[in-house]
């Protein structure tokens, strides 16, 4: 699977344990979602999340809760 793409994602370098924060937490992924925030190649890492089924972290500016739904829809479609 080609991932080129992470050569030009916002987050390259970044700490990786921003993107998976604690659970429970008031504001969880806000710092995380933020670099995601205009990133040239989000489209491509959320799709590359739901490819794989990543049930961890925050992936193309979505969370957890956010991919599941994401895939529980598109089941449905």
């Amino acid at each position: 699977m080609n991932q080129e793409w992470r050569e030009r994602a916002n987050c390259k370098g970044i700490e990786t344990s921003l993107f998976y924060p604690e659970k429970g937490h008031e504001g969880q992924g806000i710092d995380a979602k933020a670099v995601c925030w205009g990133c040239v190649v989000r489209e491509e890492c959320l799709s590359y999340a739901l490819k794989i089924g990543e049930r961890f972290g925050i992936w193309g500016g979505t969370s957890e809760r956010q991919r599941k739904r994401m895939r529980a829809e598109r089941l449905l479609a």
